[in-house]
């Protein structure tokens, strides 16, 4: 799923994209689905990737929270993917946050 922005400040092109897993569990009898990892491209380029804890659903549902960040006041649900990588300076909150799966 790829939320893409035209002009947001001064970032022209910012595309938020969240990769999104699923999987059969057998003793819930049914799909889950699960956001895997987040990331922030600017100008078709990967700034930032943040795996993401915890966030999941049954696929018939949807996942809902209050916040869903990378800060720790928030309890980080959002975790920078390396030490190597631009994630560090960035800081991501999402308010309200809800997805949903389909098939």
């Amino acid at each position: 799923l790829s939320l893409k922005f035209g002009d947001v400040g001064n970032l022209k092109g910012l595309v938020i994209r969240f990769l999104l897993t699923t999987s059969y569990y057998q003793l819930s009898v049914q799909n889950w689905f699960s956001l895997h990892r987040l990331q922030l491209l600017y100008n078709h380029s990967i700034q930032a990737t943040f795996n993401a804890t915890r966030i999941y659903a049954p696929a018939s549902y949807s996942y809902h929270c209050e916040h869903v960040s990378s800060l720790q006041r928030y309890d980080a649900l959002l975790i920078p993917s390396s030490a190597n990588d631009l994630s560090k300076l960035w800081e991501v909150t999402f308010t309200d946050f809800q997805v949903m799966s389909w098939n």
